[in-house]
């Protein structure tokens, strides 16, 4: 990292430039695979499967009833000289001039050089109960350029109590971005030195290559104004005119003003010397900001094609193969922004002589025209959806901060609550199933009047308690003793998928945080605790350890807490493998998601001067982090990761959100360090 600034007389300039170089042996950085990942492998894997066989290779679930998985171990062997790489170069240059003491120009350019890679190799797996006898490598390249150019002019001039600012600015922005990727099957050497994609090193008729690429640019005006009396009242206004070229020709530029008022209510003489009231700051403000972040080129047709789709042997003699072409995407000329509307009203105390501090903030914030590709019909064939602008979603709740900051010791209490729904859709459709399936079936449906990615499925009644119970209930394939019972929500004395109710939500009702800190002589002491409440998780990996999909591993506790006449209130239904109707998605897979943890701990000692003479401000510390975690839930971790999923629209994560496919928890970390300067 290099940073520097010179001033001349009038004149700023300089320079912020980082390096940074990643690299990944074994694959990816985190395991978020589910049953594909290394966690997801040992939580399938039947403890008697033996790690080896007596010849010393690799064993798996060869036998009848040992399953189909890999043998973990041996997956993360043969990933040891995957690579995945990412080396970045990104930071600014910027200049500025002083014309006066009210007026002063900048101009700043950024920018970042991305280039990531990844190298595998794919191994044979003939232990495997479906074995496979193809090997392969591939490999990926990509590189991603993008750089923003503000120039800015700034006016700022005091006038008595009066105080006044004026920025005028301007900004275009640009990103491109490049991909190749090349696989090839069938390895004629499995040697490190020969897991290259060439024709003579494999199946030259496997190989495959392909790449892809995007381009796009923001241009951007904007002007802000703040108006100070007194440091009592405080207007401010600002306004924004952007262009996106990923938006259609007739909707690319979008105006997007906000506006914000403050009264330190303090300053006035009936709160004067108030020493409960100390400092009283109300705040009340309305902006609208503007979305374009879906991939480029969406709003025109997409076409392509590759061997195995498109490409046709005319002859049948597989010497006369023609390539041929389909719509891959179908695109939207008509394209706009989605918009955000938000309206918030706060207030800063300082109370009791500002020994505690208080925040706090309530909100209502309204998406319109949200961009979002939704599935059509299949008669319309099998090329990805347009992306359109539907929809409206409300998010409404506060944002809580308590603080006291002592002599020798501080803490900060926070907190947060909101509420996700969704208003619209496109004025027919009432819901509509998220994009993403599991194993289990497709989990998710977005509502009206219901949360975004909300869990959809039947709701569990608990077990049937005899054949008398099967015979009062409504009709349930599969029904008998000791198996789940679902609920008849519609009342027609049928359980089906129109029985399907909402059964949980991944957002939390509330939020929350707790920051401690203590200071004795050299010593310091500080602690972060952070807790989450009222979500909801589904636990899809219920599918393999209770109801043994695919012949998997099973929760230790499957046997002893299993549903028997003498144990009608089992945690488990009945043990029966010919059972496959209780495991339809239901509210059995629901589980509370709320904890608390805590995050880090970090006790440190300040080097007096005398005892360092050569180093100054020197620190020894030792921390831990996520030391301990209270929670209900039995999986391995409520705190799941955000997860990598993206779809033609973008991002979509949100439609993931809250499922538990057995990832990596979170890791628990003792550090010792030193800080120090010379």
């Amino acid at each position: 990292r290099v940073n520097s600034s010179f001033n001349r007389s009038k004149l700023q300039f300089g320079e912020n430039v980082a390096v940074s170089g990643e690299r990944h042996f074994g694959g990816l950085p985190d395991d978020q695979g589910g049953e594909t990942g290394l966690i997801g492998k040992n939580i399938l894997s039947q403890p008697v499967v033996a790690i080896y066989d007596v010849a010393g290779n690799f064993a798996s679930g060869k036998a009848v009833g040992l399953g189909n998985n890999t043998n973990p171990l041996k997956t993360a062997y043969e990933a040891r000289d995957n690579i995945a790489s990412n080396n970045r170069v990104f930071g600014n240059v910027f200049s500025g001039l002083t014309v006066n003491p009210y007026i002063a120009l900048r101009s700043s350019l950024g920018f970042s050089v991305n280039q990531g890679g990844f190298h595998g190799f794919t191994p044979i797996t003939p232990e495997n109960a479906e074995a496979s006898f193809s090997n392969g490598v591939n490999e990926n390249q990509s590189t991603n350029t993008d750089w923003v150019w503000s120039n800015t002019a700034k006016f700022n001039r005091n006038y008595s109590r009066n105080g006044l600012s004026l920025l005028l600015g301007q900004e275009a922005s640009h990103s491109q971005s490049r991909n190749i990727g090349a696989s090839e099957s069938n390895l004629l050497s499995t040697d490190l030195n020969a897991r290259y994609i060439q024709d003579a090193l494999g199946d030259a008729k496997s190989k495959v290559v392909n790449s892809s690429g995007g381009e796009s640019a923001l241009l951007s005006y904007f002007g802000k104004a703040d108006y100070n009396f007194a440091d009592k009242y405080i207007v401010s206004a600002t306004v924004r005119r952007d262009g996106s070229s990923r938006l259609g020709p007739t909707n690319q530029w979008g105006t997007f003003p906000a506006f914000g008022l403050g009264w330190r209510v303090s300053k006035e003489d009936f709160l004067q010397n108030n020493h409960v009231l100390s400092d009283v700051m109300l705040r009340a403000a309305y902006g609208v900001t503007g979305n374009q972040s879906i991939p480029s080129g969406r709003t025109v047709n997409q076409f392509g094609g590759s061997n195995g789709d498109t490409y046709y042997d005319i002859t049948g003699s597989n010497t006369s193969v023609q390539s041929g072409y389909r719509e891959v995407s179908l695109g939207n000329a008509n394209l706009k922004w989605e918009s955000q509307k938000q309206t918030n009203f706060g207030a800063d105390l300082g109370l009791f002589d500002n020994k505690i501090n208080v925040i706090f903030d309530v909100y209502s914030r309204n998406t319109d025209n949200l961009l979002y590709n939704p599935a059509i019909p299949g008669t319309a064939g099998i090329a990805s959806s347009p992306i359109v602008n539907i929809g409206a979603v409300s998010n409404k709740g506060f944002e809580l901060s308590l603080g006291h900051q002592g002599d020798n010791w501080n803490a900060t209490i926070t907190g947060a609550h909101n509420t996700n729904k969704i208003v619209s859709i496109d004025g027919i459709q009432t819901s509509f199933t998220g994009p993403v399936s599991n194993r289990v079936g497709n989990i998710v449906i977005n509502q009206v009047g219901e949360p975004i990615g909300a869990f959809f499925g039947l709701q569990s009644e608990g077990y049937f308690k005899d054949a008398a119970d099967v015979a009062a209930h409504a009709t349930q394939t599969g029904a008998a003793p000791g198996r789940i019972k679902f609920a008849d929500t519609n009342g027609d004395k049928v359980i089906n998928d129109k029985d399907r109710v909402i059964i949980g939500s991944p957002h939390a009702k509330f939020t929350g945080g707790l920051d401690l800190g203590y200071r004795r002589g050299n010593w310091d002491l500080n602690s972060t605790f952070y807790g989450t409440f009222g979500n909801k998780i589904f636990d899809a990996q219920k599918d393999f350890y209770v109801f043994q999909d695919f012949d998997t591993n099973v929760r230790s506790d499957l046997l002893a807490n299993s549903w028997t006449p003498t144990n009608l209130n089992a945690k488990y239904p009945r043990l029966d493998r010919s059972d496959t109707y209780s495991k339809a998605i239901s509210s059995y897979y629901v589980e509370d998601g709320s904890y608390v943890r805590l995050r880090n701990v970090q006790l440190g000692y300040n080097v007096p001067a005398s005892m360092s003479k050569f180093l100054s401000a020197t620190r020894v510390y030792v921390q831990g982090e996520n030391l301990f975690t209270r929670t209900n839930y039995t999986g391995l971790d409520p705190s799941l990761p955000n997860g990598s999923f993206g779809g033609s629209a973008g991002d979509i994560r949100d439609q993931a959100a809250g499922i538990d496919r057995g990832v990596y928890p979170s890791s628990r970390t003792i550090s010792v360090g030193l800080t120090t300067s010379f």
